[in-house]
């Protein structure tokens, strides 16, 4: 009968983290092109059952209407799905009052998504694939900017 010869350890903890060094970070996103009514409001139920009652996140514009902000990603507190506070991600200088339309909330993002589907110009969505919220949506109509939705996590009031 041989011995049984014992692996040593630094070669278990080696391939551990060469095994760990080639595992995803972050779940990829849901992408769907050409999306429904339908998809649009399957991901916002489950959105709603796990929304924080306080969150932020920072949303990008790029292209279409060409506003000042475009590609000047934006960092947008929600409180209550009402914006609190917004800010230039790059600066900290805070984006003009009121929040009436821009920057929207996470209820906003799945509002305009929904027009916009009715309209026939979504032509792809993607949801974060753990809070299922819009992360980035693209349109068939090129006055209208793609927008992106990332980095949403519970908020700390300031």
């Amino acid at each position: 009968m041989k011995p049984v010869t014992l692996i040593p350890r630094w070669v278990a903890a080696l391939a551990v983290s060469l095994a760990a060094c080639h595992a995803p970070t972050a779940p990829s996103p849901i992408t769907i092109v050409n999306p429904s009514a339908d998809d649009i409001l399957a991901h916002r139920a489950l959105w709603a059952a796990h929304a924080p009652p306080l969150y932020s996140y920072v949303v990008t514009t790029s292209g279409g209407f060409g506003a000042s902000f475009n590609d000047r990603p934006l960092q947008v507190v929600v409180r209550n799905d009402t914006v609190e506070m917004a800010t230039f991600f790059d600066t900290q200088q805070p984006f003009s009052k009121p929040y009436t339309f821009w920057p929207p909330t996470i209820d906003g993002l799945f509002d305009l998504a929904a027009y916009r589907v009715g309209e026939g110009e979504l032509s792809a969505i993607s949801f974060d694939s753990v809070l299922s919220y819009p992360a980035r949506m693209a349109f068939t109509n090129p006055d209208l900017p793609s927008i992106e939705a990332a980095d949403l996590s519970s908020a700390t009031p300031r």
